[in-house]
């Protein structure tokens, strides 16, 4: 992936991709459902159209101009548009083919440039979501003695960690070989969940000018100027949101500490797994001028469930959360596409490390407060 072997067949291919305007075609095939399951075409903020299905056949045809990210999505019912059952796509001059034996979640769709792209993207990332589907598994099932257990929950970490640094390092190998395509951004979004963003700017830099140029170039790009401002090295832009007994907490309420502001939710195994060693790590040094500001993004109506799971992971620093899930005014603020995420904050309010895990917000703290102890 980091071969940047620029070819003219690669030249060339850019021109096919990126040149072409004209007539799509979308021809489909969901096992044998029949009327009333519908399938509905969403591009560009908005539904283009609907078929009914026959035999699970549908087709779609049109006039597209630059190539763009797209959905189909099925509702078995065929009463209205339905987001649960659907599959991405891109949208681009050619005769695209879409085949699944019933669920569009695993359908195949081929025949033109960046859908061919995306087909082989899914294969590279094939056993790093396998992966992630079995640790998921792994959490879920868990009894809650292994819940309560330090040592099953720091494994869980570590396992989570590997594959983290292994999801980074194939969507970086892709997007090294296929500097070409509309695809690679994608590949560069999934990297960029748990990078910092000046490795996140190097990657999309690497692109060639007429992705980076597209619509969608241009719009990541937007995205990317977001990430900088909350870089290593930025401000950490301050909030307000109400604590547990709804009492407003300003982050610059803590200005003189340094302060972890810790991302999480209840609802995010991966953040009640590094609870333990987060703790580990406030209780060593909650009294060297250390503290954690921990802000929820749990879902409206459950503040019930985001106080349980505080009391039963044994968290005792500064909690606050607005509950209203990825709607918070926070996920814009810091730019939060996944959970957990975390910030280490210095005193006077500048960014000086992310997404540490327990391990290196240990070894940080050591680091910086080691002359001390």
């Amino acid at each position: 992936m980091k071969r940047l072997v620029f070819t003219t067949l690669a030249c060339a291919h850019a021109v096919m991709v990126f040149a072409q305007t004209g007539q799509f075609t979308i021809t489909g095939k969901i096992g044998g459902l029949n009327k009333p399951a519908t399938v509905f075409l969403y591009y560009n903020s908005a539904i283009k159209g609907s078929a009914v299905l026959n035999n699970g056949e549908f087709k779609f045809d049109g006039v597209i101009g630059q190539a763009t990210e797209a959905y189909l999505t099925l509702n078995k019912t065929g009463r209205s548009f339905a987001a649960d059952n659907n599959v991405k796509f891109y949208l681009e001059t050619g005769t695209i083919t879409v085949v699944s034996p019933e669920s569009l979640a695993d359908a195949k769709i081929t025949g033109t440039p960046n859908n061919d792209d995306n087909e082989r993207y899914k294969a590279a990332m094939k056993s790093i979501d396998r992966r992630d589907d079995e640790l998921y598994a792994l959490d879920t099932n868990a009894s809650e003695d292994q819940k309560k257990s330090p040592q099953f929950l720091k494994e869980l970490e570590l396992l989570n960690k590997a594959l983290a640094i292994d999801r980074r390092a194939a969507n970086k190998r892709f997007v090294d070989k296929n500097l070409s395509s509309l695809v690679s951004l994608d590949a560069i979004r999934s990297f960029a969940l748990y990078s910092n963003y000046d490795e996140v700017s190097v990657l999309f830099d690497s692109l060639v000018p007429e992705v980076k140029n597209s619509k969608l170039g241009k719009e990541y790009a937007q995205t990317l100027l977001g990430m900088r401002e909350v870089r290593i090295g930025s401000i950490a832009p301050d909030f307000e949101l109400p604590d547990t007994s709804n009492r407003p907490v300003k982050l610059s309420s803590f200005k003189g500490k340094y302060v972890l502001l810790d991302f999480w939710a209840s609802w995010c195994p991966i953040c009640r797994e590094a609870a333990p060693g987060v703790l580990k790590a406030y209780n060593q040094y909650k009294d060297k001028n250390f503290t954690i500001l921990s802000a929820s993004l749990d879902k409206p109506g459950d503040k019930k469930i985001w106080m349980n799971a505080i009391h039963h992971d044994g968290i005792t620093w500064t909690q606050v959360s607005d509950l209203r899930f990825w709607q918070s005014r926070v996920v814009s603020l810091y730019k939060l596409t996944a959970l957990p995420q975390n910030f280490l904050i210095d005193p006077d309010g500048k960014i000086i490390a992310r997404n540490l895990d327990s391990d290196e917000l240990y070894a940080k703290l050591g680091e910086i407060f080691g002359a001390k102890n």
